[in-house]
């Protein structure tokens, strides 16, 4: 393989395990695997949740959720982003829930599921001031509220299993922006269970409210029955901004990345090395070429700053990344040899946060912007072996 990707599934469940631990057993975690499952792999990823207890999971199209289900992934699964127009019949024949936000998309979705004669579970998604996607529901507003609880008692078909919000900025403890959210989010759920609408779930919390701020732990005062994590099951947490009510839990890192050295060249100082080139040896330096580019994913903006580690060196990229291959310094490491493999992600403090400070970016970059053709190859140890 010219690089690969290593999925170590343990650590997935020991994560779902932990965040378990951190809201007390008390509150469904809604598992989220969009994205290819962060780019994890969304089937292996949720078979293996499956396996240590988890019954929800949440996507962001109905193409990832058929793809879960054709997987053999059972449970509730969500499509956060809801619905596009014309898919819902495909919904309702798969079992697969949306998170409704608008009054349109709930009409649509209890005709697709009257016509086909079955009832389907949904959400609803309400908007708290992130402006983004979700039902703008004002219940200080009498024809706002009388309109959303009009809808709901004519969609016959479905059953509002769930309501939820989506935090803005819920690691940011210096505004005081989530706490708004949160007041908010309280006052249309309490007007909807005054209307005769009580769903069994109510959400907001993500990866970081679960962490920092015990939203749908033991002693939540808004009596969230359901978090959502993403980042947290791969084992990272966005970092906080402030002084949070929590210190960050102690997650697993699943995802480790490797690249095969196909080459290695000893240059004279004066020579160019790479596209450019980018980059002039200063010195007698012992070149290693990786089989990794920004074509898999291995970002452009780490040239010339990035670092990957071979047999334990830490190992400087020289020049500019391109499409398939990656020059690093092996000066620091005289025995590497010919099909030795770089860690270019692995665990602290090699991690993807790591990287994702490097390049300026986010942890959510890195791990997404992991191309398909890096082959993602599964284990399930305490630790991955590690070579590099």
């Amino acid at each position: 393989m010219r690089s690969r990707a290593i999925i170590n599934l343990r650590a997935v469940r020991a994560n779902y395990v932990r965040l378990l631990a951190i809201t007390g057993g008390r509150t469904n975690l809604m598992c989220v695997v969009k994205a290819d499952a962060y780019g994890h792999g969304a089937v292996s990823v949720s078979r293996a949740l499956s396996a240590a207890g988890a019954r929800h999971f949440a996507v962001a199209t109905l193409d990832e959720g058929v793809r879960l289900r054709d997987g053999g992934v059972g449970g509730s699964v969500v499509v956060l982003g809801g619905l596009e127009a014309g898919t819902e019949r495909e919904a309702v024949l798969r079992g697969i829930e949306s998170a409704v936000g608008t009054i349109g998309e709930l009409e649509r979705l209890n005709d697709a599921a009257r016509m086909l004669g079955r009832r389907l579970s949904c959400h609803l998604l309400l908007n708290t001031g992130m402006n983004r996607l979700g039902i703008d529901f004002d219940p200080g507003r009498p024809a706002s509220a009388s309109r959303l609880h009009e809808a709901i008692r004519a969609s016959e078909w479905l059953e509002v299993r769930g309501a939820g919000t989506h935090y803005a900025c819920s690691e940011d403890f210096l505004t005081r922006r989530t706490e708004r959210q949160s007041r908010r989010f309280a006052r249309q759920v309490d007007a909807l269970r005054s209307a005769g609408v009580a769903p069994r779930y109510v959400h907001a919390a993500n990866s970081a409210a679960v962490v920092y701020r015990g939203i749908g732990g033991i002693g939540d005062p808004l009596g969230h029955t359901m978090v959502r994590p993403g980042l947290a099951l791969y084992g990272y947490v966005k970092e906080a901004r402030g002084r949070s009510f929590r210190s960050d839990p102690v997650l697993r890192p699943v995802l480790e990345w490797r690249a095969r050295l196909v080459r290695i060249r000893d240059v004279p100082p004066g020579a160019g090395i790479g596209y450019g080139p980018a980059y002039v040896a200063k010195r007698p330096t012992r070149i290693g070429v990786l089989a990794v580019g920004y074509a898999d994913g291995y970002d452009s903006r780490l040239s010339n700053r990035g670092w990957v580690v071979v047999r334990g060196a830490t190992c400087e990229v020289l020049g500019e990344i391109s499409m398939d291959l990656t020059l690093v310094d092996l000066s620091g490491c005289p025995d590497a040899e010919v099909g030795d493999e770089a860690t270019l992600v692995g665990r602290r403090p090699y991690g993807a946060m790591t990287m994702a400070q490097m390049i300026k970016g986010s942890v959510y970059e890195v791990l997404c912007g992991i191309s398909a053709r890096v082959p993602r190859v599964y284990v399930d140890r305490a630790s991955a072996r590690r070579r590099g």
